[in-house]
């Protein structure tokens, strides 16, 4: 739709456009805000706008934090990331959960950086605590069971089960 000579505003009902991956407005006459809605479209990989007379804050969220400077210049009344411009502190637009939270430090899958941080952490102090435990006692017996199955009795009496059976069928032949 780039090119067309269209003009007003950029309708918040493409928002609803669920399956939407390419949404080319540039080059138009389009004024006013870039809706918020907009920034829901989670299949939106290619998001241009440039050279029209849109003005205030960019909105952010999952898909509109990957479009690069290119997809809004020529509006020089935008401002927010990721232009160099910044806004006033309340023309900040932000994609807000539906219990109406802002979700800034969630990524697109639904983990932010700071559930990431903690698994890794969580992580990282387990595997430093086994690796004490396993180079400290050198073959923990715990340890060996465990691998070699022996330590658990519902695994053990199946391997022996299967033992006895394959030699009472080679004692039959």
């Amino acid at each position: 739709m780039s090119h067309n000579h269209l003009t007003g505003n950029i309708e918040p009902s493409i928002g609803n456009l669920t399956n939407l991956e390419t949404l080319d407005l540039s080059s138009n006459n389009l004024t006013g805000r870039i809706p918020i809605q907009l920034a829901t479209l989670t299949s939106l990989e290619v998001f241009r706008v440039s050279h029209n007379q849109l003005e205030g804050p960019i909105p952010t969220g999952p898909q509109f934090n990957t479009f690069d400077n290119s997809s809004y210049e020529g509006n020089t009344r935008l401002c927010g990331f990721p232009l160099q411009k910044a806004c006033n502190s309340g023309e900040r637009q932000q994609v807000t959960s539906p219990s109406g939270e802002e979700d800034s430090n969630s990524d697109e899958n639904g983990f932010g950086w700071k559930s990431v941080f903690t698994g890794y952490a969580f992580g990282v102090v387990f595997g430093l605590a086994m690796g004490y435990l396993v180079f400290r006692t050198r073959k923990p017996a715990w340890l060996v069971k465990l691998i070699e199955g022996e330590g658990h009795p519902r695994l053990k009496r199946s391997i022996n089960n299967t033992c006895i059976s394959y030699q009472r069928k080679r004692r039959r032949n």
